[in-house]
């Protein structure tokens, strides 16, 4: 064997492994990483009762919030609930807290989803969700989103 043959495998080896040890660095730092998402649906009320528009809010309890982990979705006339998160339909897996909101016209008259109500400056409205439930960092109702094809939170807000 010629020198130059044992040089030439010896760097052909180190070179593989160095070219090896920096592809997987760059396709663990370099790749962006999408966790799946679980669709959340299900059924929430208020004293018993269902409201057109009641909002439901989802938030990590063990960690910071981001595109995947932030949920909202609100009710349709029956309760009838369907949560997305910024990144689509659905949350991460993980643990939540959960708060709501329900807003109404001020002496409890309950706005149609239908209509805009935005431009009315004469509209005095109040949440009618009481605490601790409307609260993101108090709420006592919490859901864990599992790697399932379908989680089901279902609620009844306790009334006033």
């Amino acid at each position: 064997m010629k020198p130059n043959q044992t040089r030439d495998r010896n760097s052909f080896g180190v070179s593989t492994c160095l070219f090896i040890a920096a592809s997987l660095c760059l396709l663990l730092t370099g790749c962006s990483f999408e966790p799946e998402l679980y669709p959340v649906t299900g059924k929430v009320t208020l004293d018993g009762k269902a409201y057109n528009r009641l909002l439901v809010y989802m938030r990590p309890i063990d960690e910071t919030p981001d595109k995947y982990s932030l949920g909202v979705g609100e009710t349709d006339v029956s309760g009838k609930l369907s949560l997305r998160s910024t990144a689509g339909n659905g949350l991460k897996a993980g643990t939540y807290r959960v708060s709501f909101s329900c807003m109404v016209a001020k002496g409890g008259e309950v706005l149609d989803g239908n209509e805009k109500h935005d431009d009315d400056r004469t509209l005095v409205t109040e949440d009618i969700v009481p605490e601790p439930f409307c609260s993101d960092t108090e709420s006592t109702a919490t859901f864990e989103v599992k790697p399932v094809s379908t989680n089901e939170f279902i609620f009844d807000i306790p009334g006033k």
